[in-house]
Order: C-alpha cells, then structure tokens, then sequence
C-alpha cells in the first residue's frame, strides 16, 4: 500500500510509514494519520483506515485415495467463506464447486491435487495435495496349459501362468474338483469319460484388482480295439466265434464288419459289435458250414474322437 499526503511541505506519518513509500500493512483495520505542515508553519491533519482481509484457509478432504482402475472417488471442500472454489487435478481434470466433486482416474499412477478458493472479500488462495491418489493398474491375467487335448489314457495337465501384476491366484479346472491356489498347478481330470472343461483363472493384484482368464480342456475318448487272428468254430466251446474287441474309442452305431472269402464273396456281415462270425454262411434257412482256411476281415466304423470314418482290413485263421 503507498499513501500519499497532498497540500503540505513536510508529511509525518504515524505507525512508522513514510509519505508516498510503499508498505505492507497489518492483517485487520488499521488508521493512519499524518501531519502535514506548510513552508509558514501552518500545521493540518488528515487520517485514512486500511482494510487488509484474510487469504482464505484452503482446506479439502479427499474419499477414496488408493484403488484400481478405474478409480472413482470425490473431494470434499472445507474452506471456510469460500465463494468460487477450482479444482486442478493432474491427470487432467479441472472442476468448480464449493463442495464435494467427483473425480475418476482411469489411468495407473498417482496424482496431485489442488484447490484454489476465492472469498467474498475477493482474496484468492491455493493448496496442493501431491500424490494425494494413487491407482493401480488391474493385473492382466494369462496361462497356458500343457494340451487342450488329451486322451482318457493320459488327464494330466500342468498349466504355466503367464499372468503380470498379481500376487494371489485362484484356479477352477471345471470339473467340481474344487480350487487351487498354486501359482502354476498341475491337475489330473477324469480318465473314465470324455468332456470339455472351462479351466479359469482369477488373478489379484496387491490392492485386490482382480482380472480372469479360460482355457479349455477337451478330454477325448481314446480308440483301443483288438482283432484276433484265428477262431475254432468246432463242438469244443473254445474260441467258437471271430469277434473284434472294441473298447473305447468308437461309435457302436456306426459299425459295419465284413468276411470275405477266398474268391472276394462276402460270407458274413454284421452291424452289431457285440456279433461276431461263427464260422457260418447263408440265410434263408439254409446255413453251411465254412471250410477251414484263411479270409479276410475288413471293419468300418466312425471314431469318437475327430468323428471320421475309418477301415481296417486284415486276416483270421478258421480252424476246425
């Protein structure tokens, strides 16, 4: 504040001040007189009052400091007197409001804040928060297991986990085994039955962030079947029928076998797996009984696994 006397020769001032000096004033109402006197000796007084009004108090309480994201979280202005208030946050956002403002951080990292306050009085002040909110980036959960497919003679499945940013796991393999909190399980499946499983990973990160990932896991019924190379249809009741042994693995709807003889005639057929050749041919009533030697065997059928058709062909001994 500069106060300058007019009409006077000489000026003295009270409270310490110079005539047309600058000076910074007390906090409150204060008066200043002076004393002006004339190059005759005339003396005259004149006084002024000074009003300095307080910067305001910047004060503000935030809600949710430390989470992940997206991180949604307010502020709360308790400034006293405060007419217009700016928010400034460094992750961008600039906000009015003389009470509580939301606020969303959708990136990792932390952030300042600052509040600037203006009073009635038209006197303006600022406070800063720094790193007042920090955020953490949701764990990006991934894993690999050893086979998607297996057969029933082999279920066991070692998963790698791939996943960054957490430090808690919980796996479910789908099949009602229960949990596993290992970092990189192993797990056996059921061996008697094909199916599919969603296995699922859940990751957290040190502040609970959570993120999840699936694989699945296709168990395949695995093709096992045994033909015999000789049968003895005779009165003994020892090994009387060439029957193929069929154990998994196969459709038993889609199952055609086949006997040929020597010259190519088809002597038997059957599309029942559980029929096999006694050793006969004919219909119609009139059945005879093959001779001894070698035919050929040829079997059709549609595996389970990749729903293809195949064919075998070999040869059986017929002895008597």
């Amino acid at each position: 504040v500069t106060l300058t006397a007019s009409g006077a020769a000489v000026y003295s001032w009270s409270n310490g001040i110079n005539n047309a000096i600058a000076f910074v004033p007390s906090l409150g109402t204060t008066t200043y007189a002076v004393s002006g006197t004339s190059s005759a000796g005339c003396i005259n007084t004149d006084q002024v009052d000074v009003t300095v009004h307080p910067n305001p108090d910047v004060a503000f309480i935030p809600g949710n400091t430390l989470g992940c994201a997206p991180l949604e979280t307010t502020f709360t202005n308790l400034t006293t007197d405060a007419v217009n208030c700016v928010w400034t946050f460094s992750n961008g956002t600039v906000l009015t409001g003389c009470g509580t403002v939301p606020v969303t951080f959708t990136q990792s990292g932390c952030y300042d804040a600052t509040l600037t306050t203006t009073s009635a009085n038209g006197c303006s002040s600022s406070f800063t928060a720094t790193n007042i909110v920090c955020v953490e980036e949701a764990p990006i959960a991934a894993f690999t297991p050893s086979s998607n497919n297996l057969s029933t003679l082999n279920t066991l499945v070692d998963f790698t986990n791939q996943t960054t940013g957490a430090i808690n796991y919980v796996w479910s393999f789908g099949d009602n085994s229960g949990i596993s909190t290992e970092v990189n399980p192993s797990h056996l499946y059921p061996n008697d039955v094909e199916g599919e499983y969603m296995v699922t990973l859940i990751a957290y990160s040190p502040l609970g962030c959570v993120d999840t990932a699936y694989s699945f896991i296709q168990i395949y019924e695995e093709l096992i079947f045994y033909v015999p190379n000789t049968f003895t249809p005779d009165i003994d009741n020892y090994n009387p029928v060439f029957q193929p042994v069929f154990t998994s693995g196969f459709d038993p709807y889609s199952y055609n076998l086949m006997i040929f003889n020597r010259w190519g005639e088809v002597v038997f057929e059957s599309s029942n797996a559980e029929i096999g050749w006694n050793g006969s041919y004919g219909n119609n009533g009139q059945i005879e009984m093959c001779q001894d030697g070698v035919y050929t065997w040829k079997i059709e059928f549609k595996v389970t696994r990749w729903d293809e058709r195949r064919q075998v062909v070999g040869h059986v001994n017929l002895i008597r």
